[in-house]
């Protein structure tokens, strides 16, 4: 009769000690948990931006329309696809300007403008500059780009900043103006650009360099977030969008002849960038894992690519 009581206290003990433990492991599985969560949230990616195609087509082909000198002049963005291991992978679109060559009608010209960055980018994305380029693809004609005539603006500062371009030596003086870039026949042109107030002085060059982001993709996604300063779409009307950065070009085209009555014909490129939120992901990240992975051919090829994380090779 006196075993008895020693069972039960026991019996009694491990129940305790297996809740115990339960407890404790479904509190580290918690916080394993959380911790993945808010590492995928600064990783993975969360906006997508898109330059607003629309808009710039629309103001380029108006201003061609005033410039009664350009023939069969028009405006396009077109994107261009590469093929790499049976893959399609596309490149940034790009602004397209065609216009007939003025010694040789029957040529069409044209100069494509390309700015980035764009696509899909997580919540830690942050740009101190963006990237310019300028394909002249015409045998008679120049492009000139006029950087002091050029403005770039981000969404959450609003204020519409003289562009500045970076990777060359800068002096303090900013009241100086920026020689203009010339894009000869057949040249390819790229250059990173920024906004003057995102410069500071570097102390042992003495020059100004771009340190400061120009726009942070947190406080876009801030934005986006916040119903009163939701936007309307420019493709979508049930989407949310904000501009998240913008760059006014100015360029010029002028064609090489020996005509006395030859001009040339200034464009401002308004490249705006919308940014959208993207749906949220699956919220476990395991389950979100398995589901992303490619799906194997065979029952062998899923039994290895769960164990060893990729199937075998033959």
């Amino acid at each position: 009769m006196a075993v008895r009581p020693l069972e039960q206290w026991i019996g009694q003990t491990m129940s305790n000690d297996t809740l115990i433990l339960t407890i404790y492991f479904l509190v580290v599985i918690y916080v394993l948990y959380q911790m993945a969560l808010t590492v995928e949230s600064n990783l993975d990616d969360k906006v997508k931006v898109d330059l607003d195609r629309d808009t710039i087509e629309k103001e380029v082909n108006r201003q061609l329309g005033q410039q009664t000198h350009l023939q069969k002049a028009i405006a396009k963005v077109e994107e261009l696809e590469l093929k790499v291991k049976n893959k399609t992978i596309k490149l940034p679109p790009f602004l397209a300007v065609k216009f007939s060559s003025q010694v040789n009608p029957q040529r069409l010209n044209q100069i494509r403008v390309t700015v980035t960055p764009m696509g899909k980018m997580s919540r830690n994305s942050s740009h101190k500059s963006l990237n310019v380029e300028v394909h002249n693809l015409t045998d008679d004609a120049q492009v000139y780009i006029d950087w002091d005539k050029s403005s770039i603006s981000a969404a959450v500062s609003k204020s519409i900043q003289r562009v500045v371009r970076t990777g060359i030596p800068i002096g303090s003086d900013l009241s100086r103006g920026q020689i203009l870039s010339v894009v000869n026949p057949g040249d390819l042109f790229k250059t990173a650009v920024t906004g003057e107030n995102c410069l500071s002085m570097n102390p042992d060059s003495r020059t100004l360099e771009a340190k400061i982001p120009l726009v942070e993709m947190d406080n876009v996604i801030a934005l986006l977030s916040e119903p009163s300063k939701k936007l309307s779409s420019f493709d979508d009307e049930d989407e949310f969008t904000v501009v998240a950065y913008s760059l006014r070009l100015m360029v010029g085209i002028r064609s090489i002849t020996e005509r006395p009555n030859t001009y040339t014909t200034y464009l401002l490129l308004p490249f705006d960038f919308a940014a959208v939120l993207l749906p949220d992901e699956i919220a476990f990240p395991p389950l979100r894992w398995l589901l992303n992975r490619p799906r194997p051919e065979n029952a062998r090829d899923a039994f290895t690519s769960l164990l060893i994380g990729r199937p075998t090779k033959r």
